[in-house]
């Protein structure tokens, strides 16, 4: 007998070949190749993140990997969530070697040695996908893939791959003191002057904006003049090599580019160091060359949008010296080489900042700047944008994607009485919340993390973290479990999903609404969630014949209180289910006669179930027909179908035999030819009756609502064979659903059960 430690060793020796192989295939630029190893590898459905970590993180650490083959190699992966996961990877593993040295001064060696490290770790070809993968991407794969988007893409890098205009301004000026102190200043303005600013017939002089400054003014930035075109002090940053993360600069007024000239150097600093004239290049839309090539050097982790602007031709950095100015609302900027020396790159007397920039989105909407602001941890402004936001949103869904943002900010400011209106208001609105959820997921793994390190960071909090943290009080829990049970469910791994099901059966949210308050009823809505995590258990305990436990499951549900018609007439039928398989068949028929009671009851367009893999909503006239089905079916079982499958027997055979081991016999056959058509009858991934069947390329059928729920959700990949699939590639299953009504209209299932025995 084998051992776990013999087991362990045996998909030990599988992986690391198979993880080598698919390395190798990555490094000879052969994507698909390496994706056949990769789906080869053991329980890919549970380690898939490890095997993804182990194939790419090293390699590409070490800048072995070609970035569009990884790329390539991680789109043609059977689901949309296993390419995120991919992603992740590329992302920490860059984030991580891209970050600016907390020490690193201003010095050329620091800032040449940083500039050389992001060239080798460009942000812009994971920018430029997730923004493709957004594109046509649905459900929780695309809400992660935009959650992505906001955390990972500086706003900066967002606007540039989207075409959005931006904003240079300049947070440091230095003059002749800049090497004794720094002389920080307003935020001003780089803009393309109109006639005024002319150089000669081919160049016009790139300025920064001072303006008037009143005695007293504190305003952080140089104020634009309202009557001047702002239009002027927008640019483009147009990707001239993705791969190294460098632009053309192009200003949206005039369509001129951005370059540090070789002609007409300006006067050398207080230094004695050359220093280079920055102009646009006025013959429109055409190229400067070389000289007009920039590349975006990242100068601090917390202020995502605050960069230097490295001239690779001229091997120089943009900035506007304090000193140099053309008028008194005007200041020249310029390019020089990084200053030398320990005392040129003292933090203390300017450091990096001479050189640093902000540049961000000339316009951005509330929505856009709550997300990110989130996203820099920047908490109190997140809640503050997305309050403002909710005044102008286009639909519920976005809607629901606002409050689900706000209420995670209000819980990591530890304003837990604000978590729960948001949670109450999700659950009023409409839109595709189980997406949404789903999709931002990862978002309530990290505030158990975060809950963790907040219960540690003082003992007052610790008991109120714990609580939070965990089911009983955590509003975010029910539904996170839920889809994740959800997606065991789908996968057939019924066990997994039970566990799910079970913690979201028995969270107890901090839910109320003001019709339940003080009544000591929880909502409405939470008593539907957790009936449909107890009727979910029942069906996956069905699917694994112990049908006890599933009895056991849907005595609970029923004996909750305010359970909904929809829902009980839901429950009868799966009880009359089990009794059927138990062969209690009159018990069976009697609760199946309840259940059709309560189906009739309910109003065609209400729901028995919220939306999921495994509670999937069905209308009162489709639980009606399986509720029908169900019955005829043990009906058969009981009685009918032993006569009629007896009488064509013995006049096949032409003797009446042994009638105790014939009844036996044709019993058993009855069952089992009930069985197959039930399995036929019924969608694999939810386990109901179909009432829209579609077949896939590979002749699975499935109800369309459920596979198109799976492909949102999952990925688009057929969740039985793993191949790819799309909705496109769906079509109407119309024989079997013709057959389907044919024995529910007419009186044919005996005959027909009857035909298959002989």
């Amino acid at each position: 007998m084998s051992t776990p430690h013999d087991t362990a060793a045996h998909l030990t020796s599988n992986v690391e070949p198979l993880l080598a192989e698919t390395r190798a295939h990555l490094l000879h630029k052969e994507p698909d190749r390496a994706r056949t190893s990769f789906l080869r590898l053991p329980e890919l459905e549970g380690r898939r993140k490890a095997y993804l970590e182990a194939t790419l993180r090293d390699f590409y650490a070490a800048g072995l990997f070609d970035v569009p083959v990884l790329l390539t190699f991680l789109e043609a992966l059977p689901s949309w969530h296993w390419t995120l996961d991919g992603c992740a990877v590329l992302h920490n593993v860059s984030s991580a070697l891209r970050a600016p040295s907390s020490g690193a001064g201003g010095g050329g060696n620091a800032l040449r040695a940083l500039e050389a490290r992001q060239r080798k770790f460009p942000q812009l070809p994971l920018a430029f996908f997730l923004l493709k993968l957004m594109s046509h991407l649905e459900g929780s794969a695309r809400v992660r893939a935009e959650s992505y988007w906001y955390a990972w893409v500086s706003p900066t890098l967002r606007a540039v791959a989207s075409g959005q205009p931006l904003e240079l301004k300049i947070l440091s000026r230095t003059g002749r003191s800049e090497y004794r102190q720094g002389d920080a200043s307003k935020e001003e303005l780089l803009y393309a002057p109109g006639n005024a600013g002319t150089f000669d017939n081919d160049r016009r002089n790139a300025l920064c904006w001072v303006g008037e400054r009143s005695e007293g003014d504190e305003s952080e930035t140089a104020a634009w003049p309202e009557d001047k075109d702002r239009t002027k002090a927008q640019w483009r940053l147009i990707p001239s090599d993705v791969h190294t993360d460098t632009f053309l600069i192009q200003s949206v007024r005039f369509e001129e580019y951005l370059y540090s000239a070789d002609y007409a150097k300006f006067k050398k600093d207080a230094r004695g160091k050359s220093r280079s004239r920055v102009f646009t290049w006025r013959k429109t839309g055409e190229s400067p060359g070389p000289a007009g090539k920039w590349q975006l050097v990242a100068l601090s982790v917390e202020e995502r949008d605050v960069f230097a602007l490295y001239n690779p031709y001229q091997r120089e950095f943009l900035y506007a010296p304090t000193a140099d100015v053309m008028d008194s609302k005007r200041r020249h900027v310029l390019t020089r080489a990084a200053p030398d020396g320990a005392r040129e790159a003292s933090n203390t007397e300017g450091g990096a900042m001479w050189c640093a920039w902000r540049i961000a989105p000339a316009q951005q909407s509330s929505m856009e700047r709550g997300v990110e602001a989130f996203f820099a941890k920047q908490y109190p402004v997140a809640v503050e944008q997305l309050t403002l936001a909710l005044k102008d949103l286009p639909d519920n869904t976005e809607h629901v994607k606002c409050f689900a943002y706000r209420m995670t900010a209000n819980l990591r400011l530890r304003k837990f009485d604000l978590v729960a209106p948001d949670f109450q208001a999700i659950q009023e609105l409409g839109g595709d919340k189980a997406a949404i959820f789903h999709g931002l997921a990862h978002l309530w793994e990290e505030n158990a993390s975060y809950l963790s390190a907040m219960a540690n960071s003082s003992p007052d909090l610790q008991i109120q973290a714990i609580e939070i943290s965990t089911s009983p009080e955590n509003p975010f829990f029910m539904r996170h479990q839920l889809s994740k049970g959800d997606d065991y469910f789908v996968r057939r791994d019924f066990q997994a999903a039970i566990i799910c099901y079970q913690e979201a059966a028995t969270c107890t949210p901090t839910i109320t609404s003001s019709s339940t308050e003080g009544s000591g009823m929880e909502d409405p809505e939470t008593t539907r969630q957790r009936v449909r995590a107890y009727v979910s258990c029942s069906k996956c305990f069905f699917a694994l014949d112990e049908t006890e436990n599933a009895w056991q499951y849907l005595s609970i549900a029923h004996d909750i209180a305010g359970v909904s018609v929809e829902s009980e007439a839901a429950i009868l039928l799966w009880k009359g289910k089990c009794r059927r398989a138990q062969k209690s068949y009159d018990e069976s028929l009697e609760l199946l006669e309840k259940a059709f009671d309560r189906a009739s009851a309910a109003s065609a367009a209400s729901a028995c179930l919220p939306t999921s893999a495994a509670g999937a909503p069905m209308s009162a006239t489709v639980l009606k027909k399986s509720i029908l089905m169900e019955m005829k079916v043990v009906g058969l079982l009981r009685q009918g179908v032993y006569d009629t499958l007896l009488s064509t027997d013995e006049k096949a055979n032409g003797t009446n035999g042994n009638k105790a081991d014939s009844e036996s016999a044709t019993g058993r056959d009855a069952e089992k030819t009930l069985t197959q058509m039930m399995e036929v009858f019924h969608c694999p991934l939810s386990l109901e009756l179909m009432d829209d069947p579609v077949t896939t390329p590979d002749g699975n059928t499935y109800e369309r609502s459920m596979i198109e729920q799976h492909l949102e959700v999952n990925g688009c990949f057929d969740p039985l064979t793993r191949a790819p699939l799309t909705k496109s590639q769906l079509h109407p299953n119309r024989a079997l659903k013709q057959l389907m009504e044919t024995l529910l209209s007419d009186h044919r299932l005996g005959l027909l059960l009857a035909s298959c025995s002989t």
